[in-house]
């Protein structure tokens, strides 16, 4: 007789499954925006990965209501779904972001940022559901739990690395103060935590199952020929410092130094990696002095984030052993104490993580330094039709709200106009006249080139081919008219806040 599986088992296999399609939805996402532009909320990396977080949810919602009483559902599940209602809370807001304020390009908005921590609290609550359901802890050799909670620990690495944003498309921003000290934030705690929950080595075979993921998923990418991120970075190296580290601390018996240590460590191997990759890689050296400057925070930072995963792996691993959470710390009292104080070095760490972007008085054209620029990526252009808003071809006044980063290649400023063939674009430019106004100073388009772009769907675009090869951070104002003929003008105003890396 064949045996049933049990159904937390089946519950806990379709959200786990589902729940992974944000691996390559998100990436898919990422290369989706830089490929085609901000499409519609229903576009295909979209759908995956909502319908990896709606399961989520129809899955929370059964184990809360029938699962936890008639089949002992772990509360893992009350953490995702708790986590499923603020993904959908980021959904929604996202949406009304994108309808009032502007379609932003980065993933630092308001909205994505509550979708993705949305995300995280259904993985963590998956991790914890599926420790307590399989109680792996106490049969050592029953391995299919713990290859899933590697692979659990590495989609969590997944979401940190994709929460660096800007720094994950492109290295040349990369800086030595607050790109590692974001990687020591989010990395330490989740690394610790498999290490605490699953032994030596569960550190490094996170980070390799994530990086052999990462790469297969970017190789479709581009295989599929879309503009993929820039080569994120893995922190293999890192890893196995930290796992050392780690082993070595708790073989002396000297646990509680264990994350601190550990921690540290992280921070210096991730130093050593990033300032050689930046130098000989990317060709962007480390200032030495803003290193040091940085370093203490860094540190302080990577210990703190692996004490955090120090507490989250003992209670993981509590309750793989099948023992009471308000135990794991030895008493009740002291756990909430632990766990309070966990919780407010994350609040710490979020509050020291946001970083106004620098903001300077609208700028000069003489400012910008605008250039000829005939080999810029039109996808990096502001004048981008995937990124304006509906219509603005129509006569009439029109806005658009957008967002770039000081990366080194300066930004394509330039109007355009695209017409479904060649002959039809020659006719229609000889009545199309361009201007441009910046801050409200013209802008004389005739000392510029104008380049030819074919669009994937066929179209043709011309540009003029004027870039701002020194950008200033803040909110610039640029002001777009297109006039043809006798027919009324288009005037497009593009708020555009730059940011710095």
């Amino acid at each position: 007789m064949t045996a049933r599986a049990h159904p937390v088992t089946i519950a806990l296999a379709l959200a786990l499954g589902a729940g992974w399609f944000g691996f390559p939805g998100l990436l898919w996402d990422v290369a989706w925006h830089r490929t085609i532009g901000r499409d519609s909320f229903l576009s295909h990396p979209h759908v995956l990965m909502y319908t990896g977080v709606a399961v989520n949810g129809l899955v929370s919602t059964w184990a809360l209501l029938v699962g936890r009483w008639r089949h002992g559902a772990p509360g893992g599940f009350v953490l995702s779904g708790a986590g499923f209602l603020l993904a959908l809370a980021g959904a929604a807001l996202d949406e009304w972001w994108h309808v009032n304020v502007g379609k932003d390009v980065n993933l630092w908005s308001p909205p994505h940022l509550v979708g993705l921590a949305g995300t995280v609290l259904i993985a963590v609550g998956l991790v914890f559901a599926l420790a307590a359901h399989t109680r792996y802890a106490l049969e050592p050799r029953w391995r299919a739990p713990r290859v899933v909670l590697v692979f659990c620990f590495a989609d969590l690495v997944h979401k940190a690395m994709v929460a660096l944003d800007h720094y994950t498309l492109d290295a040349w921003g990369r800086t030595p103060d607050f790109y590692p000290f974001l990687l020591a934030l989010c990395l330490p705690a989740i690394l610790v935590m498999a290490v605490r929950a699953l032994g030596a080595g569960a550190a490094t075979a996170t980070v390799v199952a994530f990086s052999v993921e990462h790469i297969a998923i970017l190789v479709v990418l581009l295989a599929s020929g879309m503009r993929i991120p820039t080569f994120t970075p893995l922190p293999i190296l890192p890893a196995i410092v930290l796992d050392l580290v780690m082993v070595a601390f708790m073989l002396r018996r000297a646990g509680a130094l264990a994350p601190v240590a550990s921690g540290a460590a992280f921070a210096l191997a991730l130093y050593l990696q990033e300032g050689v990759w930046m130098a000989w890689v990317v060709e962007r050296p480390w200032a030495l002095r803003r290193i040091a400057v940085a370093v203490p925070g860094v540190l302080l930072t990577a210990a703190g984030s692996a004490c955090v995963g120090w507490v989250l792996g003992t209670l993981l691993r509590s309750a793989a052993e099948a023992r009471p959470l308000r135990d794991a710390l030895g008493s009740a009292r002291r756990t909430c104490a632990v766990v309070a104080a966990m919780l407010a070095l994350i609040a710490v760490g979020l509050v020291a993580a946001y970083r106004p972007s620098r903001a300077e008085p609208p700028a000069s054209v003489s400012a910008l330094g605008l250039t000829p620029d005939t080999t810029f990526d039109y996808r990096d252009a502001v004048f981008w039709e995937a990124l304006l808003p509906d219509g603005w071809r129509a006569p009439g006044a029109h806005s658009a709200y957008q967002e770039a980063i000081v990366d080194g290649r300066g930004i394509p400023l330039g109007p355009a106009w695209c017409s479904p063939n060649a002959s039809a674009l020659e006719r229609e430019l000889l009545t199309r006249r361009f201007r441009l106004a910046i801050n409200g100073e013209p802008v004389d388009l005739a000392r510029y080139p104008r380049t030819r772009r074919r669009m994937p769907d066929g179209t043709l675009c011309v540009w003029v081919a004027v870039s701002a090869a020194t950008p200033r951070p803040g909110l610039q104002e640029l002001v777009y008219t297109i006039e043809r003929g006798a027919a009324p003008p288009s005037r497009l105003t593009v708020r555009l806040r730059v940011k710095e890396p």
